[in-house]
């Protein structure tokens, strides 16, 4: 075993139920933006957290979109410019976060997102704002990686953008945030966060920190999950899955993920299905194939997890899934099976398919697509 390994995490976590209302304490400057989507500007949410800064110039930006596009990002960065942004919150899910990491170094650095992402010429410069990450769902774990995912309309791609200067300097959990989430968004959410932590305990580059956060992370969505989405009012069930969440986003802001995210690009671009959907739908056909390069890893996390096997784990997963109303197939989101070439096509174009622990090549992702056709 490689006992050669290195782990950095700038960001402040602050974990406590109401916290939001304070984060003004964490707050030096004097004009703020708050990102978030239209829901929780127009619910009020945003404006509450606003309100709450005393002495603050506040401005807010909710035109975010799930799977955020590059001319939100430019839309965004045109706001945060006007006012000079001095800090800048994401409040909401991933897409509010990613646009959010992306804005607070636009504003002191010219141009488009297009010029610094998908092959842009220019490098960002250190960025000069805060940057303050408070997540409302229990799934993308963006509040504590330096990615950020946007959507090039242009190229009709939607790729990571990976960078040191997008570390939230504090991130903001406060399980209060979550208790309206729906239960069909309860459920994406908390198994995309599954898949982060499965990803990095699998992966080619884990290493031991990571493993025992992803470790902890799995166990508390499988004894969370299906209470959360059935009870949503249940407290201590929804501040177990933003935990988990939040350490399964940990381990993964280390290793990076797998075949699972890799897939989902082109699922979610082409064939509209949500990131959580995208990512967990292929996940049952993972587990059963991880075993090919990492099988007393796996041997080591079914006897943790209490399964007899990988096909019972993957049976379980995917029974999980099946209560829940989430689709385990394919056709279920649209695909038939002349798109298969296409999605593995896209799947592999992404560097990340190469940190599975199983053979990626073009025969065998068509081959695990297939099976879930």
């Amino acid at each position: 075993m490689d006992n050669q390994f290195e782990f950095f995490m700038p960001t402040k976590i602050c974990f406590e139920a109401g916290i939001s209302k304070k984060v003004d304490k964490y707050i030096s400057g004097k004009n703020v933006l708050i990102i978030s989507d239209p829901f929780l500007y127009q619910s009020g949410v945003a404006k509450q957290i606003g309100e709450g800064m005393s002495g603050k110039n506040v401005a807010y930006f909710s035109d975010v979109e799930p799977n955020p596009s590059c001319e939100s990002v430019d839309k965004a960065a045109e706001v945060a410019r006007a006012i000079n942004a001095d800090c800048v919150i994401g409040l909401g899910g991933g897409s509010a976060l990613d646009i959010s990491k992306i804005v607070s170094c636009l504003v002191t650095n010219e141009g488009s997102i297009y010029d610094y992402y998908s092959g842009g010429s220019r490098t960002l410069s250190k960025r000069q704002a805060t940057l303050v990450c408070i997540p409302t769902t229990a799934g993308t774990g963006s509040e504590v990686t330096n990615v950020g995912v946007y959507t090039n309309k242009k190229a009709g791609i939607k790729m990571p953008m990976v960078n040191n200067e997008f570390w939230p300097d504090y991130s903001i959990i406060d399980c209060e945030l979550t208790y309206t989430l729906p239960a069909p968004v309860t459920a994406s959410t908390g198994m995309d966060a599954f898949c982060h932590a499965i990803e990095a305990y699998w992966n080619k580059a884990s290493q031991p920190i990571c493993d025992m956060l992803a470790i902890g992370a799995m166990k508390l969505i499988l004894d969370n999950i299906k209470t959360a989405y059935s009870e949503p009012t249940n407290k201590e069930a929804r501040a177990a899955m933003i935990k988990a969440s939040l350490i399964a986003g940990i381990a993964f802001s280390q290793t990076r993920t797998t075949g699972i995210h890799a897939l989902s690009f082109p699922l979610t671009t082409e064939f509209g299905a949500n990131h959580g959907t995208a990512c967990s739908i292929t996940l049952p056909a993972f587990i059963k194939i991880s075993g090919q390069q990492a099988e007393a890893k796996m041997k080591a996390l079914t006897d943790y997890l209490g399964f007899e096997s990988l096909e019972k784990f993957s049976e379980a997963i995917e029974e999980l899934m099946k209560g829940m109303n989430m689709p385990v197939r394919l056709h279920q989101i649209g695909v038939k099976e002349t798109d298969l070439e296409h999605i593995t096509e896209v799947g592999l174009g992404a560097a990340i398919i190469q940190l599975t622990p199983a053979e990626m090549n073009k025969e065998t992702v068509y081959k695990l697509l297939k099976s879930i056709l």
